[in-house]
């Protein structure tokens, strides 16, 4: 799977091919330079951790 990151809303996601826009605020475009990058190494670390967090407080039904 491949990361990427929305540099105008800071939304991290996974996807299977760059998108035009942040599927999140929609933004296209941030500072002149495509909104929407792949997500660095510290990016998606901080993402599985958040998401690890969230499935530590998640009780399973």
């Amino acid at each position: 799977m491949t990361y990427y990151y929305c540099d105008a809303c800071h939304y991290c996601f996974e996807g299977t091919f760059l998108p035009d826009r942040c599927p999140d605020c929609g933004a296209d475009l941030y500072n002149d330079k495509p909104a929407v990058r792949l997500a660095t190494k510290d990016e998606i670390k901080e993402l599985l951790r958040i998401r690890a967090e969230d499935d530590e407080c998640d009780p399973i039904e």
